[in-house]
C-alpha cells in the first residue's frame, strides 16, 4: 500500500475562487466538548477499535502562491506551505500515535490523519489535543458501473465521435492547429490500460522507443495492478481518459484534445473510490513521485484532473481543501454531477460542492440525459456548472476496443479536454483557473430548462448551457470584459426601477433590474448593443466597444413617453376646508405607479400621467389626523381634474380639531371592580394550570399607570402571574341607555404589552348581554406602548337602550393590558372654538 508516511496540512481562502469552506466545523475553543463524530462513536459501539480521520484545524495561506513568476514555482510555493502547516499542526498527534503504536498515515494536502484500528480511549484522547477539528469516519465513493449502450443513427457512428464533433473540438483542431499540445491531463479513476493503441501515443510515460517510465505518470495507492505499469481492473477509467486524449491514427478519434499527454491515478477500486485512496491520489497530483513514492517533483504535475466519481450531496467539506490547493497551484478540477436523476436536487458530491465545476450530460439530440442529476446543489448553487456529451459516447476499453457508455462520467471528460484545447492555443489561461470558468460559462450554449430552478441562461438542469469547444476558444481569444451602469430617468435622474437591459454582439444577455436600476454582465471583448426598456419610457439603445479585460461604465437615461397632468387639490374636508400636504399616488393595476405631493399652504399638486389608462389614485395626506381616500380616475388624451376633501380621522388629532363628549367615563379608581361591572374568568379545564386572577383593579406587578389616565386601572397582568397561569377573561360593562344618540362611540386611554400569543378585543351587545358580537380584536405585535389612546365607533349601539361593552384578554405569560379612563356615548370631532 503505497500511501504517504508525513504530515498534512492545508485549507485556504483562494481568492481567484472567491469561496469559502462552506459548511466547514469550526476550530474547537478551549471547554468545548470533544469532537467525536456519531459514525465512529457509533462504531465504537459494535467494535473494540476502528479507523477514522482526525482533521486538525490548521490551514496554509496559499494566496501568495499565485504570485510566482513560473508554473513550478507556484506548485513549489503551494506544497511547501503545506508541509509547513502539517507538520506545526499534526506534530503532537504524531507523537501521541507513536507512543500508542498505531498505524497511521499522516496527509499534509488536507491536514488530517487516517488512524487505523484505534480504541476508543484513544480517540477521546486525540479529541483533547490541541488543534483537533474533528474525528470522523471513513467515506467511500462511488465510481459508477460502466453502462454499455447500441445506440444507432449519428451516435454510432465510428471514427470521429458525436460528441467531439458536437463540441466543435475538430473545429479548433483545424482552426487553430493546436490539439492539446504543451498540456499534462489526468484523470483520478479506475485507472488506465497504458498501452491501448488510442492511448499509448499520448501516454507521458512512453519514452518513443518501445519502452515506458511510469515514474511520476503513474499512481496505484492499493497496489492493485500487480505491476508496475498502469491497469484498469473496471474500463470506467480507460474511457473517460480516451474522452480526453485519445486517437489510435487509425480513424477512432475518440478524444477532445489527442494532443495533450496524459499520466493517471488509480483512485479507485473496481466499483468504489476509498476516501484514503483518493486523499492519497489527490496529494499525489500535487507534487508526482517515482513509483517508490520518492522524489517527489511539482514540475511533473499535470495541468488539468478529470474526476468522474462521487457520492449523494452531503454537507461535509472535508477534502474541499485539496480543492483549494489545487487551484492554488494553477490544476483545474473538472467533476461529473451524478447520474440520480431525473429529480431535481440530485446533484452528487463533490460536484454539487459550491467550490468545484461540474458536468451534466446530454444525447445527440442535445436533450438533457435522463439520469443526469440536477440541481441545485449545495446552499442552492446552480448546479451543473455546465452540460456535456454523456450518452452513447464512445471510447476505449481495456483489451484494446472500444464501447458505447451512459453517465456524466462520460460528459466531464469532454470538458476537461476543452479546456486543454483553450490552455493550448491560449497558454496565458493556463494559469488563470477563475478566467477559464468564466469563458466555459461565457461561451456555452444557452439551453433553457428551469424546472428545477434558476434562468433560461444559467438553470439547475443544463446549466450555463451546452459546452462548445470552439467558442470557448474564440472567447479565450476575444477576451472578457465587464459591462455596467445605470439605467435613469432623463426627466428626473432617479433611477427606474423594473428597466429591462438587453445586450446583443458576441453573447445575449437580459435582466430586469432592481431598485438601484443597476445592470452589471460579464462578457466576452467585442461590439455590443445595449437596449435599455421600461414601461412609460421610450426605449433607447446605445453601442459600446469592449476591449480584452475592458471595464466599461454606460449610464443610461431613459426619455420618458408622452405625459398628461392630473392636476387638483386637497384640502381638510371635515369643516376647516383648507389644503393639506399629502401623497397622491396613481397605480394602473399593472404593477406601475406615479406619485406626487400636494403644496402644504395651497394643497395643489400636478401628478403627470400616461394617457389613455384607468387609474386608482390613492391621497394619504402627510399631516396627522386625517383617512386616506380612494378615487377611480380615467385618464383621456388631456388633462384631468380630481379635487378631494379628507376627512379627519375618528382619533381627532388633527391640527384645529377637537373631541366633544356626551355619555360615561368609568375612571376605575378603586381598588376594586366598579359597581355594576362584572370580571368573568374562564375556566379551561387543563390540569395544573389556574385561571385566575384575570381583570383586577390592584397593580401586583408595580406596572404604574401608563396609560395617560390617572390614579387607578384596570389591568389583566399575565406577565406577573407567571407559569403555570393562563388568561382567558372577560370584564363587562354595566348596561347603557344609548337612545337618542346618533355617534355612539367607545374610546379608552390602554398600556398594552404584547406577546405572540396574547389576543385583546372588545365585544358589544345590545340585547343586554344575551349575544356579542367582537367589534377589535389585536393579537400578539405589535401592541400599544401607552400612553395611548383608542377608539371604536360603535354604530350598531345608536338608538339602543341595553347596551353593553366588554374588554376581553387572552394569554399565557404574555405581557398586559391596563386599562383607564373608558367612555361610552356620542362623540365627535368637530373645530376648534377659537
Amino acid at each position: 500500500m503505497r500511501f504517504p508516511r508525513t504530515a498534512p496540512a492545508l485549507a485556504c481562502a483562494l481568492s481567484m475562487l472567491g469561496v469559502a469552506l462552506t459548511g466547514a466545523t469550526p476550530a474547537r475553543a478551549a471547554g468545548d466538548e470533544p469532537v467525536i463524530a456519531p459514525a465512529v462513536l457509533a462504531s465504537f459501539a459494535e467494535h473494540a477499535t476502528t479507523d477514522f480521520w482526525v482533521r486538525m484545524s490548521g490551514k496554509a495561506d496559499l494566496a501568495p502562491a499565485a504570485k510566482a513568476k513560473s508554473r513550478t514555482a507556484r506548485g513549489q510555493d503551494v506544497v511547501d506551505r503545506l508541509h509547513a502547516n502539517a507538520d506545526r499542526a499534526q506534530e503532537p498527534l504524531r507523537r501521541l500515535l507513536k507512543a500508542e503504536g498505531v498505524k497511521s498515515d499522516a496527509f499534509w494536502v488536507t491536514n488530517a490523519v487516517y488512524v487505523e484500528n484505534a480504541s476508543e480511549a484513544l480517540a477521546k484522547k486525540i479529541a483533547k489535543l490541541p488543534g483537533v477539528e474533528e474525528i470522523r469516519a471513513p467515506a467511500t465513493y462511488t465510481i459508477p458501473e460502466p453502462v454499455r449502450s447500441e445506440p444507432s443513427g449519428a451516435a454510432a457512428a465510428t471514427g470521429l465521435t458525436w460528441g467531439v464533433s458536437n463540441i466543435n473540438a475538430d473545429d479548433v483542431w483545424e482552426r487553430t492547429g493546436r490539439r492539446g499540445e504543451d498540456i499534462v491531463i489526468a484523470n483520478i479513476d479506475s485507472g488506465v490500460q497504458y498501452d491501448h493503441p488510442a492511448l499509448v501515443g499520448s501516454y507521458r510515460g512512453n519514452n518513443g522507443d518501445g519502452t515506458f517510465t511510469h515514474d511520476y505518470n503513474w499512481f496505484d495507492p492499493l497496489s492493485e495492478c500487480g505491476s508496475d505499469a498502469p491497469c484498469d481492473l473496471n474500463s470506467h477509467g480507460t474511457h473517460t481518459m480516451g474522452t480526453m486524449a485519445g486517437d489510435d491514427g487509425q480513424g477512432n478519434r475518440i478524444g477532445v484534445a489527442p494532443g495533450v499527454r496524459w499520466m493517471a491515478g488509480k483512485g479507485c477500486s473496481s466499483d468504489s473510490c476509498s476516501e484514503r485512496a483518493l486523499v492519497a491520489t489527490s496529494q499525489w497530483m500535487l507534487a508526482p513521485t517515482d513509483l517508490s513514492g520518492a522524489h517527489p517533483d511539482v514540475s511533473k504535475r499535470p495541468h488539468i484532473v478529470n474526476n468522474s466519481w462521487g457520492s449523494p450531496l452531503t454537507t461535509q467539506p472535508f477534502m474541499e481543501d485539496i480543492q483549494l490547493a489545487w487551484a492554488a497551484s494553477g490544476i483545474m478540477g473538472v467533476w461529473s454531477n451524478g447520474n440520480d436523476g431525473p429529480g431535481c436536487q440530485t446533484s452528487g458530491t463533490p460536484g454539487g460542492r459550491i467550490i468545484n465545476y461540474a458536468v451534466g450530460a446530454y444525447d445527440v439530440d442535445n436533450k438533457i440525459a435522463s439520469f443526469s442529476s440536477r440541481g441545485p446543489g449545495q446552499d442552492g448553487e446552480i448546479k451543473p456548472n455546465i452540460s456535456a456529451p454523456g450518452v452513447d459516447v464512445r471510447s476505449s476499453i481495456p483489451g484494446g476496443g472500444y464501447a458505447f457508455y451512459n453517465g456524466t462520467s462520460m460528459a466531464a471528460p469532454h470538458v476537461a479536454g476543452a479546456v486543454a484545447l483553450l490552455w493550448s492555443a491560449r497558454p496565458e489561461y493556463a494559469r488563470d483557473i477563475e478566467g477559464t470558468r468564466l469563458l466555459l460559462d461565457l461561451s456555452a450554449i444557452d439551453t433553457d430548462d428551469t424546472t428545477c430552478g434558476g434562468t433560461a441562461a444559467d438553470n439547475a438542469v443544463y446549466g450555463e448551457g451546452r459546452l462548445d469547444a470552439l467558442a470557448l476558444v474564440d472567447a479565450g481569444t476575444n477576451g472578457t470584459a465587464t459591462l455596467a451602469g445605470t439605467v435613469t430617468d432623463a426627466a428626473t435622474g432617479k433611477p427606474v426601477q423594473g428597466a429591462t437591459v438587453t445586450v446583443t454582439g458576441p453573447l445575449t444577455r437580459t435582466s430586469a433590474l432592481g431598485a438601484e436600476g443597476a445592470y452589471n454582465y460579464a462578457l466576452i471583448a467585442g461590439e455590443y448593443q445595449v437596449k435599455a426598456e421600461a414601461f412609460g419610457y421610450q426605449t433607447t439603445t446605445a453601442t459600446v466597444t469592449l476591449s480584452k479585460d475592458d471595464s466599461a461604465t454606460r449610464d443610461i437615461a431613459l426619455p420618458p413617453t408622452a405625459r398628461i397632468d392630473l392636476t387638483g387639490t386637497v384640502a381638510d374636508g371635515s369643516g376647516l376646508g383648507r389644503g393639506l400636504a399629502a401623497e397622491i399616488t396613481a397605480d394602473d393595476g399593472r404593477g406601475h405607479t406615479w406619485s406626487a405631493e400636494s403644496d402644504p399652504g395651497t394643497g395643489a399638486y400636478r401628478l403627470p400621467l400616461l394617457p389613455s389608462l384607468a387609474y386608482t389614485v390613492t391621497i394619504r395626506s402627510t399631516e396627522p389626523g386625517y383617512d386616506p381616500a380612494v378615487r377611480q380616475v380615467t385618464m383621456g388624451e388631456t388633462g384631468g381634474r380630481l379635487d378631494v376633501g379628507l376627512t379627519v380621522s375618528l382619533a381627532c388629532v388633527a391640527r384645529g380639531y377637537e373631541v366633544v363628549r356626551d355619555g360615561s367615563t368609568q375612571p376605575f379608581d378603586g381598588t376594586a371592580k366598579p359597581k355594576g361591572w362584572t370580571v368573568t374568568d374562564v375556566d379551561p379545564r387543563i390540569p395544573n394550570y389556574a385561571y385566575q386572577p384575570g381583570w383586577v383593579f390592584t397593580d401586583a406587578g408595580k406596572r404604574g399607570n401608563h396609560t395617560g389616565g390617572k390614579g387607578g386601572f384596570a389591568i389583566v397582568d399575565s406577565l406577573h402571574s407567571g407559569k403555570g397561569h393562563l388568561q382567558d377573561t372577560y370584564l363587562t360593562s354595566p348596561s347603557y341607555n344609548l337612545t337618542g344618540r346618533t355617534t355612539a362611540t367607545l374610546e379608552f386611554a390602554h398600556d398594552l404589552k404584547p406577546a405572540v400569543n396574547s389576543t385583546t378585543g372588545v365585544d358589544l351587545s345590545v340585547d343586554g348581554g344575551r349575544t356579542w358580537k367582537t367589534v377589535w380584536s389585536a393579537k400578539g405585535f405589535p401592541g400599544a406602548p401607552g400612553p395611548a389612546v383608542h377608539v371604536v365607533p360603535l354604530a350598531a349601539a345608536n338608538g339602543q337602550a341595553d347596551v353593553k361593552v366588554r374588554l376581553h384578554y387572552r394569554g399565557q405569560l404574555s405581557g398586559w393590558w391596563a386599562v383607564d379612563d373608558l367612555f361610552v356615548g356620542d362623540r365627535a370631532c368637530r373645530p376648534a372654538a377659537t
